[in-house]
């Protein structure tokens, strides 16, 4: 019986199309000569295609299209066809309802005008109901030519979410305004499903899913970044593989069987399952509704997320006191959005339960709140998610109620030398446990387990082993009915130990060729202190001896002078990790002389002349002896 309409269908659909409305439509336009003149083309209803043939509007003039647009829709409006990489350049300027103009696109000769929000937005989403004045201008400046083209205007709708839509059968053979619609979603999905709810009083003729365009396999384009349908489907044709296209709203028009639905009695529910067979590409769709008897409101989805959503949960719960509420928060996503997120909670293993909406605070994060407890219960919790499409997902916690923990103390003193000892002393908010200390200097580091008294006070003597900044802190790790706290550090500093050394000579006078005794001690007693001894001779020359202290800290050390004049000597110590290093007071020596060393150096100083001499006398005395033992013989 459906078939006995194709006439009748054809004529409405054709009637309701194209309408040359200059005299029907009437705008309360500002004084605009562009928006005011040229002819006009009434359009009923955003989902079919215009055709504007070649030198339908010649360089120079304009056409204007007419659009019934809903608030806050968001359209997809391209204008694609011949024109495309010609010399034609087209201008588009959209007027609003009482005639403000609210767009201008005049991109170069040839290249496709973005009709969107913005220059990143694909969609156009009107900020008033009613009639919109698309104004085709071919630029009289810029343009060369006056190629076809084709204006789409079509609902764009998101994927898992539910839409309503009013939808009205037949009226005998004729179709009303609500009868046929249609819409246009993207997805990349390999898996679709048209879910639609269909009211007692409704019988839906059919549910129709038309792919229109896959770019990267070169069937449309991206204009701006967002896929326009192939123009030829927009007319009913086919692609050579004949999966794209044949896009119609008739009721004997071209479908493909398996993405077709249609309804057996009134109120019956409609699913189109459909499995791409070009799994990855994204794909433009056609989704189109065809009313068939009686009317009433359908609610339909486009479902193509499957999974659940992710919840990670961000509260890390430590610390939970009795008579405080607990914020649980998480961070919670979807591949398309969610529709209702719950915390439940419950301090009796779930033998009872309850639950609150979560709040989103920001994107993707949400918070809800465990009301107080008493010490000592534990409290399970889940977060519940369930997305647009009906899949849900759930995240579980627990957390034990507890008393708060508090420390305080102090520590004897700020500054100590090594080996000194320093006190710790505090209190802690329960007693009859146990509490630690933290001692650290550098890469040192002690901890000491300490008794807390049961009315909670400690106390503890600590011998720092090195010199330094030193900080100690308490911590109380937690236990089962406590939780753990930790105070901030207080330091002190280790200070090395002073020393002092002592010199002394056997005698400050003595006769070159004499020695002396040096003698000292080093305070205090340091095993193995190694003292060194600097000897200044008159002359500058330096000596230095190296001397390890004795059991008492004592050394001693015999010097024999090379040489009269004045000595400095003094003692060094030149300190370790725990001590300071010191130095002895300059003790001065005097060396004399004496007349035999004058001698023996006046000597030592003329032996040459001397050796001389005598060498010669002698040499003269054999000469003499030899010349008179000639004159004998």
């Amino acid at each position: 019986m459906k078939s006995k309409y194709l006439l009748y269908a054809l004529f409405s659909s054709v009637f309701l199309i194209l309408l040359y409305a200059t005299s029907v439509y009437e705008i309360s336009a500002k004084d605009n000569p562009l928006f005011m003149s040229g002819n006009r083309t009434y359009i009923c209803k955003p989902v079919y295609p215009v055709k504007i043939n070649a030198s339908q509007i010649p360089i120079g003039e304009k056409w204007t299209f007419i659009y019934p647009l809903k608030k806050g829709s968001n359209y997809h409006i391209y204008f694609i066809g011949d024109w495309i990489g010609s010399k034609t350049d087209y201008d588009i300027y959209i007027y609003d309802p009482i005639g403000n103009l609210v767009a201008v696109h005049t991109a170069s000769a040839g290249f496709p005008e973005h009709l969107g929000n913005t220059i990143d937005d694909p969609f156009f989403t009107p900020k008033k109901t009613g009639n919109y004045c698309f104004v085709i201008l071919n630029d009289p400046k810029e343009s060369g030519g006056e190629d076809a083209a084709t204006l789409m205007v079509i609902e764009h709708l998101r994927c898992n979410r539910w839409y309503k839509k009013y939808i009205k059968g037949k009226v005998g053979l004729s179709s009303s305004y609500e009868t046929r619609w249609a819409y246009e979603f993207l997805s990349n999905s390999e898996r679709i499903e048209i879910i639609v709810d269909v009211p007692d009083t409704l019988d839906l003729y059919e549910v129709r899913l038309y792919p229109m365009a896959n770019p990267s396999k070169g069937i449309g384009e991206n204009i701006s970044g967002y896929p326009v349908a192939w123009e030829p489907g927009l007319y009913g044709k086919l692609d050579s593989s004949g999966c794209y296209g044949g896009y119609n709203l008739d009721d004997d028009g071209f479908r493909h069987e398996e993405l077709t639905s249609s309804c057996e009695f009134p109120g019956q529910d409609l699913i189109i399952n459909y499995t791409s067979p070009f799994k990855g590409d994204t794909i433009l769709y056609h989704l189109v509704f065809i009313g068939e008897d009686g009317e009433g409101i359908i609610k339909f989805m486009i479902k193509t997320d499957f999974k659940p959503p992710s919840i990670k949960l961000q509260t890390n719960i430590s610390r939970v006191r009795a008579g405080h509420g607990t914020i649980i928060s998480a961070e919670i996503s979807d591949e398309d959005s969610l529709n209702s997120v719950f915390l439940c909670y419950t301090n009796n293993s779930w033998a009872s339960k309850n639950c609150t909406p979560m709040k989103r605070t920001s994107e993707g994060t949400y918070i809800g709140i465990i009301p107080a407890y008493p010490k000592g219960n534990r409290i399970d919790y889940k977060i519940v998610a369930v997305d647009m499409a009906g899949n849900s997902a759930e995240a579980l916690g627990h957390y034990i109620v507890k008393d708060e923990t508090s420390i305080s103390f102090n520590i004897s003193k700020t500054a100590v030398y090594v080996g000194e000892k320093i006190k710790v002393s505090g209190r802690m908010s329960h007693g009859d446990d146990n509490i630690l200390l933290n001692f650290t200097s550098g890469r040192d580091r002690v901890v000491k387990s300490i008794d807390v008294g049961a009315d909670g006070s400690f106390s503890y003597e600590f011998t720092p082993s090195s010199p330094g900044k030193w900080t100690v802190k308490a911590v109380y790790p937690g236990g089962k009915m406590y939780f753990g706290a930790e105070t901030r550090e207080k330091s002190f500093f280790v200070m090395r130990i002073p020393t002092s050394i002592e010199l002394s000579l056997s005698n400050h006078t003595i006769n070159i060729g004499e020695s002396i005794i040096m003698e000292g001690s080093l305070s205090p007693i340091i095993k193995e202190g190694a003292v060194n001894i600097q000897i200044i001779a008159p002359n500058g020359s330096v000596i230095k001896k190296r001397i390890i202290v004795d059991s008492q800290g004592r050394f001693k050390l015999e010097f024999k002078p090379s040489m009269p004049g004045r000595w400095s000597i003094q003692a060094f110590y030149n300190g370790d990790e725990n001590h300071s290093s010191s130095r002895s007071k300059i003790e001065e020596l005097m060396v004399n002389e004496t007349w035999m060393n004058k001698l023996v150096g006046l000597l030592s100083q003329f032996m040459l002349y001397i050796v001389a001499a005598i060498g010669g006398a002698v040499a003269l005395v054999v000469f003499i002896i030899y010349r008179r033992r000639s004159e004998y013989e």
